[in-house]
């Protein structure tokens, strides 16, 4: 039953607090400098080769072979010069044009200058085939190995008119030497369309498997099922290879994930190198113990880099993988760790204790003791009911990093949320320059604050914290006055409100727990937006990029909600309410994405997590944050924690807020691997959820 919210004025409780001042100058849209697009015209027709290419790949019913798909790309002698318009080559990356989308296929060209390159990948399973148009290429292709790095197996070249093909297994690359001369062009059909090309992480030549990944259980080993392989499931599997001693118990570790490469989640899987941290270098670490270790690692694999720097969060799924890759080879005998590379979709109890864990690929493992470690949770789509029409401009995911790719700088666009999610969009749109505008848009209209260009000290808190904590009732208006008076007295001894709230960082577990549900709600309701605008920063050179675009009129702000949206081959109309408007408007988008970052509520929940709950073997919270837990991580169910299901990270939410972030993360996954090397054992479930 959903929680029955009071009613209370937002202005009463949010303009009290500093907190909420603007954090973005006065937008383009209110300046008029925003012309909502008119409705796109037809694309040009296609014609000549093209055009049969097309006819024949619509003709090809349901779900097309690879065979009949290379058939009808071998049958149809498309050139280089058939393709020149979409030839587009860019000096980030390589140039990815699209010629057409339907739901079953799409067909694209790539363009790559001399030394660019695809990386590992595959396709996802979906069928690909392509024909070298002009240059030559070179295509490397690769096996995983059982630490998920791959190596290569075999290279050939391609001359224009060559073409290959993938059925849906392959890993492979393809790159444009540095050699050569002239620009690659090659034509590619997907089938279905492709969101991502999912990336692999190549291992350094010479660079063997660490032993545990290549070693048999034990006899009589415990065997501890980690599920979920971004920043919390790696550290968990790190801080047992490193805490675990000689003459401990034997250990096999289960470790699955969906994932191409360790370490990434959906954090710092992206391939978008101007998608950066939110926190500074030095507060990297993925040790407590070792504040410096990602430094230090940054220097050894460049150069040096400042502390105070925001780096890219690719390169800090590289530092995650090397981590874990070195403790796991360094770790004591009797530890054996076996990588899956797949969905686990439920956990059924086993008797007389222990869980059989079923992957979506039909694959079932017993384990004693299971972390679920899932991360984030997939976007919800804010549109799904208001929605109309196809939605092959509807960028549903933005985490498909492809899909954004395929946005031309031509393209108006319609941002679905303004939070750092949409900062990260704002990022890859960017890259390439502008042309046409874009809008965002959310219920507050609030970007990200940005953080100081020089560190600052957090302040120390706690004279006027404690004695709020100590009260016999706690209220969201009091914390939120307390917290607007401390940002005015810090302004007036001349310090940054940032002081304030990074000196509030190690007490915001206790003051949400201070919260009744009833607060907790109103908090979510009317003082989230505003906190976390001020919490979660965004890097001062993604601040920098998105006052530029603001300035030059290419990107606006505004606080509104979608009632409708219709969806067609050439864009999206969506029809708005602005905050304060009595009459709603339509504006036209080229494109539109959904910038609302990860789902909440229970709805959200991954299929796994969903079939746990609905089996009573964890409990939902009443606001849809996570699951209820104990003081260690436990699964609490009816008031009493079952011993043998652990929960990391963002499913934490619900008891304590702070929960997705470096600092606590590392500080949970230290916590787990000692409890569980301290000699957790499987009971019997009459003693799974004893006190």
């Amino acid at each position: 039953m959903p929680l029955a919210l009071p009613s209370i004025g937002y202005t009463e409780l949010i303009q009290e607090s500093s907190m909420v001042r603007s954090l973005t100058a006065p937008s383009a849209f209110d300046a008029g400098r925003w012309q909502p697009a008119p409705p796109s015209p037809p694309k040009e027709e296609l014609c000549g080769a093209l055009a049969t290419l097309v006819a024949r790949l619509r003709a090809l019913q349901g779900s097309p072979s690879a065979e009949e798909i290379l058939d009808a790309v071998s049958r149809t002698a498309v050139t280089a010069d058939a393709v020149s318009s979409f030839i587009a080559p860019t000096g980030v990356g390589y140039g990815r044009r699209r010629i057409v989308r339907t739901a079953q296929f799409e067909v694209l060209v790539m363009s790559f200058r001399p030394g660019q390159r695809t990386g590992p990948h595959d396709h996802g399973g979906a069928i690909s085939v392509f024909r070298i148009l002009a240059g030559k290429a070179c295509e490397t292709r690769y096996r995983q190995r059982a630490d998920a790095l791959v190596e290569p197996v075999g290279e050939r070249s391609l001359e224009a008119g060559d073409i290959g093909s993938d059925a849906g297994e392959l890993i492979h690359e393809i790159r444009n030497d540095a050699a050569n001369d002239t620009l690659l062009v090659s034509l590619h059909v997907y089938c279905p369309p492709l969101p991502e090309l999912r990336r692999f992480a190549p291992a350094r030549s010479g660079t063997p498997v660490p032993g545990p990944f290549l070693r048999a259980p034990t006899s009589g080993a415990q065997v501890l099922g980690v599920i979920g392989g971004g920043y919390s499931g790696t550290m968990v599997l790190a801080q047992l290879a490193r805490r675990r001693r000689a003459d401990a118990r034997p250990l096999h570790i289960l470790w699955f994930d969906r994932q191409t490469a360790l370490g990434e989640g959906a954090a710092y899987r992206t391939p978008d190198r101007s998608h950066l941290l939110n926190v500074p270098a030095s507060n990297m670490s993925a040790w407590s113990d070792r504040p410096s270790d990602f430094l230090d690692w940054c220097a050894r694999r460049e150069s040096p880099v400042p502390p105070y720097s925001f780096l890219s969060r690719q390169i800090y799924g590289e530092y995650l993988r090397e981590t874990l890759l070195a403790a796991v080879a360094g770790s004591a005998p009797g530890l054996s760790v076996k990588w899956h590379r797949g969905d686990v979709v439920s956990m059924d109890r086993k008797e007389p204790g222990g869980w059989r864990l079923r992957c979506a690929d039909g694959g079932t493992f017993d384990a004693d003791l299971v972390v679920l470690a899932t991360g984030h949770r997939a976007p919800d789509d804010p549109l799904a009911g208001v929605w109309s029409g196809t939605g092959v401009r509807y960028l549903r995911d933005p985490w498909a990093a492809l899909s954004l790719a395929s946005i031309a700088p031509d393209e108006s666009v319609g941002l679905l949320g303004t939070g750092l999610t949409a900062v990260d969009v704002l990022q890859s749109l960017s890259r390439q320059p502008r042309t046409a505008p874009i809008l965002a848009f959310s219920r507050r209209g609030l970007l990200p604050a940005t953080h100081a260009s020089t560190p600052l000290e957090p302040l120390n808190v706690q004279s006027w914290l404690e004695p709020l904590l100590a009260a016999e009732t706690h209220g969201v208006r009091a914390f939120m006055q307390a917290i607007r008076a401390q940002i005015d007295h810090a302004s007036a001894q001349g310090l940054d409100w940032r002081q304030v709230i990074d000196g509030l960082r190690p007490h915001t577990a206790r003051m949400w727990g201070a919260l009744s549900s009833l607060e907790r709600a109103r908090f979510l309701r009317h003082a989230r937006a505003f906190w976390e605008a001020r919490r979660h920063r965004m890097a001062p050179e993604a601040a920098e990029n998105i006052g530029t675009l603001t300035r030059n009129g290419l990107l606006s702000t505004i606080s509104a909600r979608a009632l409708a949206a219709r969806g067609d081959e050439n864009g999206v109309t969506l029809t708005l309410c602005r905050r304060g408007a009595k009459a709603p408007q339509q504006l036209r988008f080229d494109r539109l994405v959904n910038c609302t970052g990860p789902g909440a509520g229970g709805r959200a929940f991954a299929p796994l997590i969903k079939h746990l709950v609905d089996a009573h073997e964890l409990e939902a919270d009443v606001l849809g944050l996570g699951v209820r837990t104990t003081a260690d991580g436990r699964a609490l169910v009816d008031g009493k924690p079952v011993q043998d299901l652990i929960a990391i990270g963002t499913l934490r939410k619900a008891e304590l807020w702070e929960s997705t972030a470096v600092p606590e993360l590392r500080a949970q996954a230290a916590a787990i691997a000692e409890r569980i090397l301290s000699g957790m054992k499987t009971t019997e479930r009459e003693t799974h959820r004893a006190n």
